[in-house]
């Protein structure tokens, strides 16, 4: 039960239902064909629809007589619901009448002209589109359960074919459990009430007021930024489970779907049209099919049914309510359903990051007496009702940038709180669910152990008041071997204003110890904003450039520093303020007064004068602009919610001649822009450009080297090395420095394909460009490099994680700086890229 707490957590429960109630499934008559999403009305006025593959499910069935089919095309039909009959097949007689009358017409599909009127009025039937403001409040609960009665639970016993006989194995007694747990509870809950807001000025933003998550005191936050479903179907791309599909009413929808009419519905005041689509092409992933029910005049959405039927079957259907005085549909309800499926085709979850293929095949050895499987009887259900709608009634958002902001009470709301947003009453089941899970992750500890996890995806291991920094414990480079160490930097226990950190490592091959230290206070939450000092005395690569505006990065590998020959020493005190000019425009400001010693033999020539090691005085500013981020504020801070592109860096360095000691006087001008371009269950493709301009006196320590990788050796087999991820793989160290350069890198990643049995390489294109030049190459003593005004070209390929994340990396340099000896030309390295295994 613990490891299903976990499971849940994390948002990885996929499991799946049936309930043994009244169902059934539609077909063709003479074809037994399935009909999907053929309409299905009770004797109780209880309206459903097939699914995808013809099947139905009615529950809470007891006291149903009757049920009526029909499908356009087909003729109706009533069935009689007998006692003790649960499951029938259904099979409708076509009707060549009505099949030539509603679908024959004029020989052309009379869907279609439905579906470009709809997009046609997409915007005028697109709350965000028409709507000057709108406000509501949501209640969303989230259910991991099954009907205990579909559950056979007598003891299983187990037995293995051998040699034509049965040997008993062990009993089972699994299902008698799962049966028992779920009479008494379900196996997760969690609840949500949320606000929504939106301005056309500053878009939507969603605040939620409350949340409960069944064994945890603290909300898991990245649980509550999952998109599960869009908030609507009216842009050109639907989501499900942070996965984007092409939405059925799409500008290109007609290029990606089959459209059939199912019926023509009347709901007493509104006539609607049912449009069944779905794709065109099969993928080698699941794609989206459904319904939409479309209003016959103002081609608005009154409902839209979305599926995915693969190894998991995903049922997504929102509701939409008429709204007279705006003449809109706005949403009201929105239901998802996760359970087992029966197709072998494989599904892509949260963009491809998490993706599901099941094997189907069972050990035919194994036999045993109880043929009901428990775990396929459990469903994943989430159902979110809208409610207290405004619509053109003004509303207030503070801030620009912000998705979602999580209220400081949020996980501290009292039974008072939730009766009152509730849009049902807690049932005994759901308030012993909340009771049974609490106690079990209390007495195992999970919500520790969910902390420390997370805390060691981030580079580092928790303790009470301070955290160790994982990045310093081992390094290597050329220079000082084996770089072992230790940091420590506080944490929220210790002051969630106050941050103090520091660090020291010592070089097995230049016996030097490094340390730095730090202290920080925050002086505004909202914005993010922060005054600290720091102080290094350590290492720094020559020609090496980043940005102050950098966030954290922790990797377990560096494999570029195993390279890296030239660096000098720094002393440098540096104070600074970081502040979050919208959530998404980022600035920092900082002085840096550092001096330099270069570790190798180094002279430079300015105003007259020879320096082997100098002093800067260097005043930084730097920013960030991520447009099309999303993030969420929480009483942590600020929390990203999804990375998107392009995404754009810009820094600028004045150093001043004479300021508390400084030696020169310099500018730096630095400009990054990465893209990322991702087609729908496809590969990737990236884009990277830097460039940078320094006027004035510069020392050989702050040109620019582009990241070159090719260690200095003879031959290509002692080259043999580690590539890294944005580096020059076939360029030399220090072979060229520039005062002003620009690169482009582009890179197409294929989709992982299986290879062998375990063995699902990722094949990768790169092709790099640099362009730069340098002057006044004569005030640099002692080093000889070029410069890059021909133009520098490399291209080649990456094929990485065949084992363990590890690959291989093939680069070859061409164009204007080509070398006469071919395998100089050539780089041959090992790749290594660290994975969960999806």
């Amino acid at each position: 039960m613990k490891n299903l707490i976990i499971f849940v957590s994390f948002f990885l429960t996929f499991l799946t239902f049936s309930q043994n109630n009244v169902n059934g499934i539609v077909i063709d008559k003479n074809s037994n064909a399935p009909l999907p999403f053929a309409n299905i009305i009770t004797d109780k006025n209880q309206g459903l629809i097939t699914n995808a593959d013809g099947s139905f499910i009615i529950e809470n069935a007891e006291n149903l007589n009757r049920i009526t089919v029909s499908y356009v095309g087909y003729k109706t039909l009533s069935v009689n619901i007998l006692p003790g009959s649960s499951y029938y097949k259904i099979e409708l007689e076509p009707d060549i009448e009505k099949l030539n009358e509603v679908i024959l017409v004029g020989k052309e599909n009379p869907a279609i002209p439905i579906i470009k009127k709809t997009i046609e009025n997409r915007k005028k039937n697109d709350p965000e589109s028409v709507l000057k403001s709108y406000s509501f409040k949501s209640y969303n609960k989230l259910l991991v359960t099954a009907n205990p009665d579909s559950i056979n639970g007598a003891i299983d016993s187990v037995y293995i074919r051998k040699k034509g006989k049965l040997e008993f194995k062990q009993t089972d007694s699994s299902n008698y459990e799962l049966k028992k747990q779920l009479s008494r509870s379900h196996l997760y809950i969690t609840e949500k009430i949320s606000e929504y807001k939106f301005s056309e000025n500053k878009g939507r933003r969603k605040n939620i007021l409350g949340s409960r998550m069944a064994g945890f005191k603290e909300p898991i936050y990245e649980f509550l930024a999952v998109s599960i479903q869009s908030f609507s179907f009216y842009k050109n791309k639907y989501t499900l489970f942070g996965t984007d599909y092409v939405n059925p009413i799409a500008n290109n929808a007609l290029n990606i779907y089959h459209y059939r009419i199912l019926d023509t519905v009347s709901t007493g005041k509104n006539s609607l049209y049912m449009i069944y689509y779905f794709p065109k092409k099969r993928g080698k992933t699941a794609g989206l099919e459904g319904v939409l029910y479309i209003d016959t005049k103002s081609f608005g959405l009154q409902k839209a049914v979305a599926q995915l039927k693969a190894v998991i079957d995903v049922q997504a259907t929102q509701e939409f309510e008429y709204q007279p005085n705006e003449k809109i549909w706005f949403p009201v309800k929105k239901e998802i359903k996760v359970k087992k499926g029966d197709s072998k085709e494989k599904i892509n979850l949260f963009n491809g990051a998490v993706g599901i293929q099941f094997s189907n095949e069972k050990d035919s050895s194994i036999v045993r007496t109880n043929k009901n499987v428990a775990e396929e009887m459990i469903q994943l259900i989430s159902t979110e009702k809208n409610f207290e709608i405004q619509l053109n009634i003004p509303v207030e958002i503070k801030g620009r940038g912000l998705e979602i902001e999580v209220d400081e009470k949020a996980s501290d709301r009292d039974a008072e709180f939730w009766n009152l947003y509730r849009s049902d009453s807690i049932t005994a089941r759901e308030t012993e669910t909340y009771k049974y899970l609490d106690s079990i992750t209390e007495a195992e500890k999970i919500e520790k152990k969910i902390y420390v996890g997370r805390k060691l995806l981030q580079g580092y291991l928790p303790s009470k008041y301070f955290d160790f920094d994982l990045r310093n414990l081992v390094k290597y480079n050329n220079h000082e071997g084996f770089r072992l160490g230790l940091g420590l930097i506080t944490n929220t226990n210790f002051s969630s204003i106050y941050r103090l950190n520091g660090y020291g490592v010592f070089g097995t091959k230049d016996k030097e110890f490094k340390y730095g230290v730090g202290a920080s206070a925050r002086i505004n939450k909202y914005t993010n904003s922060w005054l600290g000092l720091n102080y290094t005395d350590d290492l720094v690569e020559t020609g090496s450039n980043s940005f102050i505006t950098d966030t954290r990065a922790f990797s377990l590998f560096e494999p570029r520093l195993f390279n890296i020959t030239s660096f000098y020493k720094v002393k440098k005190i540096s104070p600074y303020i970081s502040h979050d000019i919208t959530p998404k425009f980022i600035g920092k400001l900082q002085f840096n007064h550092t001096d330099i010693v270069p570790t190798y033999d180094y002279n430079y020539i300015g105003d007259g004068e020879t320096f082997d090691n100098f002093t800067l005085s260097t005043l930084v500013t730097s920013f960030q602009w991520n447009p099309f981020n999303e993030y969420m504020f929480t009483k942590e801070g600020k929390k990203p919610v999804k990375t998107k592109y392009p995404q754009f860096a810009l820094q600028v360095s004045k150093s001043f001649d004479g300021f508390l000691g400084g030696d020169f006087d310099f500018t730096k001008l630095n400009l990054r822009a990465y893209y990322e371009l991702k087609p729908l269950n496809k590969g990737k493709s990236t884009f990277l450009f830097n460039a940078g301009w320094a006027l004035g006196d510069i020392p050989l320590t702050h040109l620019y080297n582009l990241s070159p990788n090719q260690p200095t050796k003879y031959s290509i087999l002692r080259r043999f090395s580690i590539a890294g991820r944005d580096s020059f793989e076939t360029m030399f160290f220090n072979e060229f420095f520039s005062d002003r350069y620009a690169s482009l890198q582009i890179k197409h990643f294929f989709k992982r394909f299986k290879l062998l049995n375990k063995i699902k390489p990722e094949v990768v294109l790169i092709s790099r460009f640099a362009l730069g030049d340098v002057s006044d190459k004569e005030k640099h003593i002692n080093v000889d490099f070029n410069s890059l005004k021909n133009g520098y070209m490399e291209s080649g390929l990456e094929i990485n994680k065949i084992f363990k994340g590890f690959g291989l990396s093939a680069m070859y340099r061409d164009g204007a700086y080509h070398l006469p000896r071919f395998d100089d030309n050539l780089s041959f390295k090992f790749t290594y890229y660290f994975t969960l295994g999806f």
